[in-house]
C-alpha cells in the first residue's frame, strides 16, 4: 500500500510555484480526512493565490468543516 510522505517545513507561498513533481494533499484538521488536491481543477482565481487563502476556501467533503491544511510531498510505495 502506498503512503504519502510530507515534506517538512514546505512553504512555497503560492500554489503556482509548487513544482509539478510535488503532490499536494488536503487534510481536514477537524476529522483527519485526507484527499489529493487536483491543482488543475482549482478555479482560476485560486491558481495564483496564497496557500493560506486556498486553505481558507476549502471545505471538507466528509464533515463539512472549513479546517483544511495543505501538505506537500510525494507518494511512497
Amino acid at each position: 500500500m502506498r503512503r504519502f510522505s510530507a515534506i517538512r517545513d514546505w512553504t512555497p507561498g503560492y500554489i503556482n510555484v509548487a513544482p509539478e513533481h510535488v503532490d499536494i494533499m488536503v487534510e481536514c484538521t477537524a476529522c483527519r480526512h485526507t484527499t489529493e488536491l487536483d491543482r488543475y481543477g482549482l478555479p482560476n482565481d485560486l491558481k495564483h493565490a496564497l496557500i493560506t487563502d486556498v486553505e481558507a476556501r476549502l471545505k471538507c467533503s466528509s464533515c463539512g468543516a472549513k479546517a483544511a491544511k495543505l501538505r506537500f510531498g510525494h507518494w511512497v510505495v
